[in-house]
């Protein structure tokens, strides 16, 4: 894997370099915006950017527990994102009872799932809850595009490049959360292994560089 790893450790270190100049932003938005809606996207992109850091830590003094430990920070990153975007989506969108049964029902799910991957083993794990999770996201988002095109009043383009930019996320992020279990249980070329990796780094990218272009708009305008 030495051969091709380097691809994936560019993108990784651009990605966190990223992170970290888009939590500055996230920052000042906190401080200075008084919409809730910005400051949980702010909220968003900062509690990636302590993920990413941590997993960078555990990457230079655990080497030897990296695939486990990541996958430990891996669910409790997703257990967090559910409960910040699901919020995002049914506090300000949706306002729906159902919808905050189904989160807490999602979010349990990932708890369990995270208390008891090692018990499997990690060449037996399923990411079933993480599916179920971005399921439950791409279904609220849908559910909310859907409202405001019904709805008779005029709809925030903000508010719709939001959903837009978390549909398209998570539709593809669906994917390679399959697609990791084949990659788990199943014997991959280096290559493949080293491609399929590059490729995920550059999707949160492109995904994170969209939330934070939303933001600085905002703060410009704002300004």
């Amino acid at each position: 894997m030495e051969d091709y790893y380097f691809l994936y450790d560019i993108l990784a270190y651009i990605n966190s370099f990223f992170l970290i100049i888009y939590s500055i932003i996230s920052i000042v938005v906190f401080k200075k915006s008084k919409k809730k809606i910005f400051k949980i996207i702010a909220l968003y992109l900062m509690f990636s950017f302590f993920f990413d850091f941590l997993i960078n830590i555990l990457f230079f003094t655990l080497k030897v527990e990296i695939i486990r430990d990541t996958l430990f920070l891996d669910i409790l990153y997703r257990l967090g994102e559910l409960l910040i975007v699901g919020y995002l989506i049914n506090n300000y969108w949706l306002k729906s009872k159902i919808v905050w049964f189904l989160i807490v029902l999602s979010s349990l799910y990932l708890l369990y799932d995270l208390l008891t991957y090692r018990e499997k083993g990690l060449l037996n794990y399923v990411a079933y809850a993480q599916i179920t999770a971005n399921l439950l996201l791409i279904v609220l988002i849908v559910t909310n595009l859907l409202k405001q095109l019904k709805d008779s009043k005029s709809f925030s383009v903000t508010n719709q490049m939001v959903c837009m930019v978390f549909l398209a996320y998570f539709s593809i992020h669906l994917v390679y959360t399959v697609v990791q279990n084949f990659i788990i249980n199943q014997s991959f070329t280096n290559k493949s292994f080293v491609i399929f990796y590059s490729s995920y780094a550059i999707l949160h990218i492109l995904y994170y560089f969209s939330l934070s272009f939303i933001l600085f708009k905002h703060l410009k305008k704002h300004n």
